[in-house]
């Protein structure tokens, strides 16, 4: 019995994870998604600790710190380049009268 409830838990997760990870990739791209799996490693730290009673050591707090770091310095720097790239795109959409190369119109109009 218990190796069912295991099994039904593991099946539901997975889908449950699967589902989250497909919703953030078509919300934000592929990088986000890619981004939070080592996060999900802090997770199952933590959860041990507070549920299974793990101990901690040292070298999980700094590994976890890194992690931290490298999360936030990814998605600090996908900002920066969205705001560059919307500035890039105001700009030369004030400043340049030329036509675009690639137009969404038929032939007939």
């Amino acid at each position: 019995m218990e190796l069912i409830a295991i099994g039904c838990s593991a099946i539901f997760v997975l889908s449950f994870r699967g589902v989250i990870h497909t919703w953030a990739m078509g919300k934000r791209g592929p990088v986000y998604v890619a981004m939070f799996k080592p996060l999900e490693i802090v997770f199952a730290v933590i959860l041990g600790i507070t549920f299974l009673g793990d101990s901690l050591y040292i070298g999980s707090v700094i590994g976890a710190a890194v992690v931290v770091i490298g999360f936030y310095a990814v998605i600090w720097g996908k900002t920066q380049e969205k705001v560059e790239e919307d500035c890039t795109v105001y700009s030369s959409e004030s400043s340049d009268n030329e036509v675009p190369r690639l137009q969404n119109k038929r032939m007939g109009e």
